[in-house]
């Protein structure tokens, strides 16, 4: 007789569920002591959860965006900081999967993020141009200087992705430990919500660079499916946030909330005032999860059918994912808000903490204005329209 075989996600799953279970007791503590989760963020590389994407011939699991979009629906429903400080991760594993990257750059990264290393990035400065430079030194190494304004992630990762401008002008990442002499991060990162993603400032001076670390970015700026899922897992953490506004609404309407004075039921939890503003965020918080989850189907059927060249299947896709990410985002944003429409003045508690999931989706949905998501969903809708090539769809 032989043994049954397993899903080995199941069993990577079930192991994370474990830690996911108790960061979501923690969570509303550290977000309101301002307490970095690095603990949480290795303990989770380390159950495999961070690799599930690398393809099967590269000795991965090679499991769907689909699956993905869950994982970090699953985290974000636990700590949406924690979902975001990995977002940077899960987007190189992409990248390497798209027509960005090389098969070099395949064989270089894949092992790495199969080893458990973290992956972190140090992308955006304050000038939006690229400022930090990657240049030859006059013993033949190459040299990298310059100051990030956002490294998200960077303070748990072992290693990140570094833009920057090569001598001949042309884009590069380098790829680089992020203990390397001449780094320096900084925990100031000053937002209201999202405060604990790692997302501070990082400065280069002098960092030697090795040339396998160096990957020149396109210069025609293809439309990349891995964009689109960069947006998409934003969506995806806004939804883990709209799901744990639905459990921590629910907790307390059992167990804390009381009923107005001029109520007409004896208990909160059979007011139906109260009833109707829960069932309106049970009823926002699924439909967000619907559509992203269908938009994560779409982008697993253009890369599924090989189509990450065609700009027009790349396109609609993100088309998809500028709808998912409109609804959610602003359906989350909603929820968070009707969750005080639940209970007194009690539920504003700083013990509780209850704030921390509007100022977290307000602040997710500050990443790229949604104003411009809309003009290019319509513009498509009407005229047939392409979205921009750009990172922010």
């Amino acid at each position: 007789m032989t043994a049954i075989e397993t899903d080995p996600l199941l069993d990577i799953r079930a192991r994370a569920a474990v830690i996911l279970a108790d960061l979501a007791e923690r969570d509303a503590d550290l977000e309101r002591d301002r307490v970095l989760a690095g603990d949480v963020v290795r303990r989770l590389a380390d159950t495999g959860i961070l690799s599930i994407r690398v393809p099967v011939a590269y000795g991965g699991l090679g499991r769907s965006i689909a699956e993905v979009i869950e994982v970090v629906t699953e985290i974000a429903t636990a700590g949406s900081n924690v979902a975001q400080s990995v977002r940077a991760h899960y987007g190189f594993v992409e990248r390497l999967l798209g027509n960005r990257a090389t098969e070099a750059d395949r064989r270089r990264w894949f092992p790495e993020v199969l080893a458990g290393r973290i992956v972190g990035n140090a992308i955006s400065e304050t000038a939006g141009a690229t400022g930090t430079t990657l240049s030859e030194a006059a013993d033949g190494t190459l040299r990298l200087d310059g100051r990030k304004f956002y490294s998200t992630g960077s303070l748990y990762a072992d290693l990140f992705a570094v833009s920057a401008t090569r001598d001949d002008g042309r884009e590069v990442h380098v790829i680089l430990p992020t203990d390397r002499a001449g780094i320096e991060l900084f925990d100031d990162w000053d937002g209201f919500g999202q405060r604990l993603t790692a997302s501070g400032s990082s400065v280069f001076t002098d960092v030697l660079v090795h040339p396998d670390e160096v990957t020149v970015v396109p210069a025609d700026q293809r439309q990349a499916h891995s964009q689109s899922f960069l947006q998409l897992y934003l969506t995806a953490v806004a939804v883990g946030v709209g799901r744990a506004v639905l459990r921590d609404t629910v907790a307390y309407v059992r167990d804390r909330a009381r009923p107005a004075a001029h109520a007409i039921a004896e208990t909160a939890a059979e007011d139906p005032y109260v009833l109707e503003a829960v069932g309106e965020i049970d009823a926002w918080s699924s439909a967000a999860g619907a559509v992203t989850a269908a938009a994560a189907r779409a982008l697993d059927r253009v890369v599924d059918a090989g189509r990450v060249d065609d700009e027009s299947a790349v396109g609609a896709a993100a088309i998809e994912v500028a709808r998912a990410q409109l609804v959610a985002e602003r359906l989350t944003i909603d929820a968070a808000t009707r969750l005080f429409d639940t209970a007194g003045a009690s539920a504003t508690s700083r013990r509780f903490n209850l704030d921390r999931h509007w100022r977290n989706a307000r602040t997710l949905a500050s990443h790229n204005p949604l104003a411009y998501k809309a003009r290019a969903i319509g513009d498509h809708a009407v005229n047939g329209a392409l979205p921009p090539r750009s990172g922010y769809f």
